[in-house]
């Protein structure tokens, strides 16, 4: 898993100025949706599989931060769902990057049972254009009964 994660990441570096070029300074403001795909490896039958979902959040300009909210619905081979509620405070990198990190409320259903528990993660994003952006991030869950999730994902969204 740490080999895909640092793939994805070096290939979002080494799109990122080819991007640039194009893009004017972003606000991270405002609305966005939003869908990633990656790999979740779960700690209740010990399997890695593919992950996928979509989210949807809002953003406020800080200044030289962002802060916001994301909903999102996540599923995979071997879960039913995911659907978490969370945070995220970020830091703007030059004008069109954002490293940050969320936290907040998550719900998993696996095989027929659901399990209450919360979401850790960090992640950066690239805004190509003033209203679109790609995402590379790293989550962890933690739930009821000893049951753990990791994920790692990319992304692709809009902003309104």
């Amino acid at each position: 898993m740490n080999r895909i994660i640092f793939a994805a990441v070096a290939a979002t570096a080494i799109a990122t100025p080819a991007f640039a070029q194009d893009a004017s300074s972003t606000s991270f403001e405002g609305a966005r949706i939003g869908a990633n795909i990656g790999f979740a490896d779960d700690h209740i039958f010990g399997t890695e599989s593919f992950t996928y979902g979509v989210e949807a959040g809002y953003d406020f300009n800080l200044g030289g931060a962002v802060a916001g909210a994301t909903v999102e619905l996540q599923d995979s081979k071997d879960l039913d769902r995911e659907i978490a509620l969370t945070g995220r405070v970020g830091a703007k990198v030059g004008s069109n990057a954002l490293v940050y990190g969320v936290a907040g409320y998550s719900n998993l259903k696996a095989y027929g049972y659901k399990f209450d528990g919360f979401r850790l993660g960090a992640g950066v994003e690239f805004a190509p254009t003033k209203n679109m952006f790609v995402k590379v991030e790293q989550r962890y869950g933690n739930y009821e009964a000893g049951v753990d999730l990791w994920q790692s994902v990319v992304g692709v969204g809009v902003r309104f």
